[in-house]
């Protein structure tokens, strides 16, 4: 029998908040007061976006669930996955931007909770760009640091 965990229980809680927010986006292209929002072709095409996002990311959550008492990845097909994921979460955050800056104030349908959520998603996302881009600044700023001492102690 398999023991439930919290990481269990996490990864199924973020399953099914991952199907309401791709319910929610598909419920947007067919409601009534939010169909001024895709009057140009860009725009439906970031709800598009969004929509296969999301359902990437509820394939990788559940492939995560299954595969997470295997085996891990090798280094290379882990460094792949992790390039990947941000090129997902910089295209799913720009697109996100675009839905809020376009959401109707007073559309009823479109201001349900699955909103907050995938504006949570975004700025989760968005920390985690930025966490990797500082950590990459700080490894080659101080990898130049080290590299000076080292040769300053060579002489």
């Amino acid at each position: 029998m398999m023991k439930i965990t919290t990481f269990t229980v996490a990864i199924i809680i973020g399953i099914v908040l991952i199907y309401f927010a791709y319910d929610y986006l598909r419920k947007l292209e067919d409601c009534m007061c939010a169909q001024g929002m895709f009057q140009s072709e860009d725009r439906k095409a970031d709800i598009t976006k969004l929509k296969y996002i999301e359902l990437l990311l509820l394939v990788i959550a559940l492939a995560n669930f299954l595969f997470a008492f295997k085996n891990k990845l090798s280094p290379l097909l882990s460094t792949i996955f992790f390039f990947f994921m941000l090129a997902i979460y910089i295209v799913f955050v720009m697109n996100v931007v675009k839905l809020y800056n376009n959401m109707p104030p007073d559309c009823e349908c479109a201001l349900q909770w699955p909103r907050y959520y995938i504006y949570i998603q975004s700025i989760l996302m968005t920390l985690t760009l930025i966490t990797f881009f500082v950590a990459i600044f700080v490894f080659v700023y101080a990898s130049k640091v080290m590299k000076g001492k080292i040769l300053k102690g060579r002489k």
